[in-house]
C-alpha cells in the first residue's frame, strides 16, 4: 500500500511538472511558454515548483539569482541553459551569482557564469546550509575577481549535512580564490561526486575538501566526507602568497574520500592530503591512479605541515604516477613529500625525478608509514639519485633502501610516461 501511494505521488508530481522558457527578450508577466517566455531567471526561480524545468534561451542574463523552493525525489527543480546562456553579475549587488541555501533536489545545468567583480568572499555558485540531491553540471565559470573570489563553493553549515551532491563537467578558470579555493567543499558535507571538471588558471588551490575549521564549533566531526573526486583536470593553480604552496587537489581535514584518475599539472603542489588545523586527523583517504606531472615544488604530499597543524593517518596512496614535479629545483621537496603523518601506505606508485631533484623527502615529524613496491627513476641515475630521510640526505637507491628500511620490494627502472596535451 505504501509503495502504491509513493508511486501515485511520484506520478502525480510528474504529471503536474511544467517546462517553462526564459529569454532576455521576454516578459516576466508572460506565461513562460516557449512562444511567450519570461525575461529573468530570478522570476523562474521564484515560480518553479517540484518537477519543473526552466529552459534559458540564448543570451545574457545580467542578474544574480537565488533558488526559492526545493524539488522532490524524482521531481527536481531544474534551471537549464538551452544554448549559449550567460549569467553575468556585472554591476549587480550581491556576493554570489547563484545561491542555493537550505534546499534539496535542485539542478543547475549548462550555463556560462561570469563577471562577479570586486568580490569579497563571493562565488560563481554557492550552496550553503543543508540540503540533498543538488547537481551542478556543465557550467563554465570565470571572471570571478577580487579576494576570496571563488568558482563553486559548498558550505555545510547546519547540523544536517549537504548530501548526495554532484558537481560534474564544469570548467572554472580566471578566478581569484586566494586565500580560499576555486572549487571547495567545506564543513558538514556527506556523500558527493566531484567528477570530470576542468579547473585551471586560478591564484590558489584548485579543488579542496575541508574539515576542522573553527566555524564548525560544537560539531568537529562534521567534516567533508564519504565522497569521490574522479576524472578532473587541474592545471596552473598557484598561490600568490606565502611563497606559493597551492595544491591542485587538496584534502584538508576531510575523511573517507577517494581521489582517483585525476590529472594535475603545473600547480605549486600536485595532490596533497593534509590537516591544517591543530587536533584534526585526516583519515581514510585513498589517492590512486592519478597523473601528477610537472608541478612546481612537489608531486604527492601528505601530512600536517608543522607542529601546530594536525596529522594524516590511515590513508592509502597507490598507482599514482609522479613525473618531474620539482620544476623550481631550488625547493627540493621531492616527488613524494611526507610530513607529520603515520600509519599510511605508499605502494605501487611511479616516481620520476629530474637530475637535480630528490625522489622522496620524509620530514623528521613523520611517524611510521609503509613505503614499498614502488617504481623509481631519476635522471641522475641509480647511484646518484638522492632522497632525504628525517633530515638526512641519502645518495643512491640501494643506500635509500638500507638507510630508511623502506621500499624492500621496489625497483629502479625507467618507466614509460606519455605527457598529455593540456591547454
Amino acid at each position: 500500500m505504501y509503495r502504491f501511494l509513493f508511486l501515485l505521488t511520484t506520478l502525480s508530481s510528474a504529471a503536474l511538472a511544467g517546462d517553462y522558457f526564459v529569454s532576455p527578450k521576454g516578459d516576466d508577466k508572460a506565461s513562460g511558454a516557449r512562444e511567450s517566455p519570461w525575461r529573468t531567471l530570478q522570476h523562474a526561480c521564484d515560480i518553479l515548483k517540484a518537477g519543473d524545468t526552466a529552459h534559458a534561451l540564448p543570451g545574457t542574463y545580467q542578474e544574480k539569482i537565488r533558488f526559492r523552493s526545493s524539488g522532490k525525489a524524482g521531481a527536481p527543480i531544474t534551471l537549464k541553459a538551452d544554448g549559449a546562456a550567460v549569467i553575468s553579475g556585472q554591476g549587480v549587488e550581491g556576493e554570489n551569482i547563484v545561491l542555493i541555501e537550505n534546499l534539496s533536489h535542485i539542478r543547475l545545468v549548462g550555463f556560462e557564469i561570469r563577471d562577479n567583480h570586486k568580490a569579497r568572499d563571493g562565488s560563481g555558485v554557492r550552496v550553503r546550509g543543508s540540503g540533498s540531491h543538488i547537481e551542478i553540471r556543465n557550467c563554465r565559470i570565470h571572471e570571478i575577481r577580487g579576494k576570496d573570489a571563488m568558482g563553486i563553493t559548498i558550505y555545510g553549515t547546519a547540523d544536517t549535512p549537504i548530501s548526495d551532491l554532484i558537481i560534474d563537467g564544469n570548467e572554472i578558470f580566471n578566478c581569484d580564490p586566494a586565500r580560499s579555493e576555486a572549487l571547495t567543499l567545506n564543513g558538514n558535507v556527506m556523500g558527493f561526486q566531484v567528477t570530470n571538471n576542468f579547473v585551471h588558471d586560478v591564484n590558489n588551490i584548485g579543488i579542496d575538501f575541508i574539515g576542522g575549521e573553527a566555524w564548525l564549533g560544537k560539531n568537529p566531526a562534521n567534516v567533508t566526507r564519504q565522497g569521490v573526486c574522479r576524472g578532473n583536470r587541474v592545471v596552473r593553480c598557484r598561490s600568490n602568497y606565502e611563497g606559493g604552496y597551492a595544491a591542485g587537489i587538496y584534502v584538508d581535514g576531510g575523511r573517507d574520500i577517494v581521489v582517483e584518475d585525476n590529472l594535475v599539472m603545473e600547480c605549486d603542489l600536485g595532490i596533497e592530503v593534509g590537516a591544517e588545523n591543530k587536533g584534526t586527523v585526516t583519515s581514510g583517504v585513498t589517492v590512486r591512479n592519478n597523473r601528477i606531472f610537472l608541478n612546481d615544488k612537489a608531486g604527492l604530499v601528505f601530512g600536517g605541515y608543522d607542529k601546530n597543524a594536525g596529522r594524516v593517518k590511515g590513508c592509502v596512496f597507490t598507482g599514482n604516477t609522479c613525473y618531474r614535479n620539482d620544476q623550481h629545483k631550488k625547493d627540493q621537496n621531492g616527488e613524494l613529500w611526507i610530513q607529520a603523518a603515520s600509519e599510511n601506505k605508499v605502494t605501487g606508485n611511479t616516481f620520476w625525478a629530474g637530475e637535480e631533484s630528490p625522489l622522496v623527502q620524509v620530514d623528521p615529524a613523520a611517524g611510521d608509514n609503509v613505503i614499498d613496491t614502488n617504481k623509481y627513476f631519476s635522471e641522475a641515475g641509480e647511484r646518484d639519485c638522492y632522497f632525504n630521510w628525517l633530515g638526512s640526505d641519502v645518495d643512491g637507491f640501494s643506500s635509500w633502501k638500507r638507510f630508511s628500511k623502506q621500499d624492500a620490494g621496489s625497483v629502479f627502472e625507467r618507466p614509460e610516461i606519455q605527457l598529455p596535451a593540456v591547454k
